[in-house]
């Protein structure tokens, strides 16, 4: 008997139609802060998408040849490119290209088609990818650009190009720090007329370095006795950034993509925590608001927390599922090794969401009723 039914992986009863156009309306609202990354950090993040898409796609197309399903499903449900975007968000804009194509293979083989493909796998592949990277490689994966005026056109695409597929790259980074100190900054700071650039336009990001009690090195990565402070232009990049992350999580609420449990569960959950912290001890830890804009707190709220295949459906077990990651969120950002613990709070909440989704499951109609207690 024949059958013209199509059938679909989660996510399912949304007001739009199907998972393709979930995904892609996904993607859509992640270009506001794309393209404010470019802005503040160059076009290191462009590049470095596109060989996470290139890399995302032809792994799924052959995963999908070798298990003998039809290739179009790539565009039909679009889970591979939304992967890309999350994870291209998350890498280092100028990480070496082998590392970013390793990473994109490791999420959607081993992570996604390895369990059955689209709504079978257990973890989330963007933050799977990840963390793998990061345990692979520490070093290129904790050294991210730092946020600079006109970084769109320092770090252009050519120069980030070949940065990124290591095409003369001493000769580049000479280049680029000779524009950055003769071009730019000296104009912009007339008054800081020396100054030295420490580790190029690139270094360990605001976190790591309050991890690490630097602090004599600031949130850019310059270092000197007279150097410009421009911390506050890198907290004011974090926070456009962050506004674009917001104002996309508001249009996939609007239009009922996510829900608003997860995300409000978790940065309500983190708020308090982070904020007990900070007031019993403000030398050694950060005040909320560092917490919140600063590495992939939004992002993942927003977009990665709310990933319907690894999270939980009912709404009392989304309440769960936000402050559990919450709470390991914190707990790995403050007291572990990691100071940006989104990946791995996101990663060890989908492991607890089954168990979640089993505590918070619904009676079945007439169990634990007796004919003498039926009327109770």
């Amino acid at each position: 008997m024949s059958s013209n039914l199509i059938q679909e992986s989660a996510p399912h009863d949304l007001s739009v139609s199907t998972t393709g156009k979930v995904m892609r309306t996904l993607i859509l609202t992640l270009i506001p802060a794309l393209a404010a990354s470019v802005y503040f950090y160059g076009f290191g993040i462009i590049i470095t998408m596109l060989i996470t898409t290139v890399s995302c796609v032809l792994s799924e197309m052959i995963c999908l040849k070798l298990r003998k399903k039809k290739i179009n499903l790539i565009w039909r449900d679009s889970s591979a490119l939304v992967t890309a975007v999350l994870l291209g968000f998350t890498l280092p804009p100028l990480l070496p290209w082998y590392l970013s194509v390793i990473g994109s293979v490791f999420a959607i083989v081993v992570v996604k088609q390895i369990f059955g493909g689209l709504g079978q796998n257990i973890f989330n592949p963007a933050m799977a990818g990840f963390v793998f990277l990061l345990i692979s490689a520490p070093l290129p994966m904790t050294t991210y650009v730092n946020a600079m005026p006109d970084a769109y056109r320092i770090i252009s695409p050519s120069r980030a190009a070949s940065i990124i597929f290591n095409v003369d790259r001493s000769a580049s980074e000479l280049d680029i720090n000779r524009q950055i100190s003769k071009l730019d900054y000296l104009d912009r700071f007339p008054e800081k007329e020396q100054f030295r650039i420490a580790d190029g336009y690139t270094g360990s990001t605001f976190l790591v370095d309050a991890k690490h009690e630097q602090p004599e090195r600031n949130v850019q990565g310059f270092v000197a006795e007279n150097a410009p402070d421009l911390s506050f232009y890198t907290l004011f990049a974090r926070v456009v950034i962050g506004v674009c992350f917001l104002l996309g999580g508001a249009v996939l609420l609007i239009r009922d993509i996510i829900d608003f449990r997860i995300p409000l569960a978790f940065l309500g959950t983190s708020a308090v925590l982070t904020t007990a912290f900070y007031l019993a001890a403000p030398e050694l830890y950060l005040a909320p608001w560092y917490h919140l804009f600063y590495g992939a707190t939004l992002l993942g709220a927003f977009y990665i927390m709310t990933d319907p295949v690894t999270a939980v459906s009912k709404p009392s077990a989304a309440w769960i599922f936000g402050c559990v990651i919450a709470v390991l969120f914190v707990i790995i950002r403050n007291l572990g090794g990691y100071p940006d613990a989104v990946a791995f709070s996101v990663l060890l909440g989908n492991a607890c969401a089954p168990l979640i989704s089993v505590m918070t499951r619904r009676r079945e109609f007439g169990q634990g009723f007796t004919p003498e207690n039926i009327n109770d």
